[in-house]
């Protein structure tokens, strides 16, 4: 299986062990599946059953979906004691190791290739590998200096708008209200650059359930990006100043997902990215009301 993520093309391959998740996962990512020959990144996925006992890694209290980097010197120390690893994943100075209850995460930032170790039936750890393989993707995005940005992305005749804001800011909200935009995602849009521009790409990852318009020929599709907003729900609407200073720290430290799992070479190039991006494109605070389609707002500057 291929998946097409803003022209890069990853290959997830699933084991004998964990086929039986083959058409949730076709589902949960649609027409993003691709046909090609030639493929950017490989992601596998196998089973690893480890009883609860023997994890290396604490995991009372913690929340189910909760994701963090454990030391990948240790993570190989901890695989090799087991007789059901294979040593299938070429581990190096680099690897990347990100953990979550459910199953482990190895990624390789010089090949961009992964592991997926879950750690019990793959049917019943759907949401281990949904998180994942989310982070994966953003560590071979972030290779080529692109995020996932917690945002919800408009765009109306060829132009993107980003809404950025925390869960519950009004992403989904303002993407109900703009009848007349292509929804490319309403918590996950690509933001790429590209010669000299700032693009943005349609994402399966979204909170509305089946996005109104996300169809395969949107699918296809990217927008110039035109301007960054910063949602804040308000009685009136209107729009506020924001200095560039302040915006980039923002979207550094709040809007981009799974930047603390990114190799030190994607995050370096990201932060050029959109020290750029927020000098050259318009930054504003933009206050809202949940009735009002926010271009209107947008449309008056």
């Amino acid at each position: 299986m291929m998946l097409n993520l803003a022209g890069t093309k990853v290959t997830l391959a699933l084991s004998a062990q964990t086929r039986e998740v083959e058409p949730i996962v076709r589902l949960l990512y649609g027409d993003f599946f691709v046909l090609a020959r030639r493929t950017e990144a490989e992601i596998r996925v196998s089973s690893l059953k480890i009883p609860e006992d023997r994890f290396l890694f604490d995991t009372a209290g913690r929340d189910s979906v909760f994701e963090r980097l454990v030391p990948s010197a240790e993570v190989e120390e901890w695989l090799r004691k087991h007789p059901v690893y294979k040593e299938d994943f070429p581990f190096s100075h680099r690897t990347i190791s990100s953990f979550c209850p459910g199953g482990l995460l190895l990624f390789n930032p010089e090949t961009a290739g992964g592991h997926i170790y879950l750690f019990k039936q793959a049917i019943d750890n759907l949401h281990s590998l949904y998180r994942l393989l989310w982070i994966y993707f953003a560590q071979v995005l972030g290779e080529k200096g692109g995020c996932f940005l917690h945002a919800a992305a408009l765009v109306k005749e060829e132009d993107g708008y980003l809404f950025m804001g925390d869960s519950g800011a009004g992403k989904s909200t303002i993407a109900r209200f703009c009848p007349e935009c292509f929804i490319f995602s309403d918590d996950a849009p690509i933001f790429l650059g590209h010669n000299g521009e700032y693009r943005v790409y349609p994402s399966p990852y979204h909170q509305l359930g089946p996005v109104k318009g996300l169809d395969k020929d949107v699918i296809q599709m990217n927008a110039r990006v035109k301007g960054l907003y910063f949602l804040n729900k308000d009685n009136r609407a209107f729009l506020g100043t924001i200095s560039k200073k302040k915006a980039l720290s923002m979207i550094l430290k709040r809007y981009i997902h799974f930047f603390t799992f990114l190799s030190a070479q994607a995050k370096s190039t990201i932060f050029d990215l959109f020290f750029e991006a927020c000098d050259k494109l318009p930054t504003y605070n933009l206050h809202f009301r949940r009735d009002k389609d926010v271009l209107s707002i947008i449309s008056r500057e």
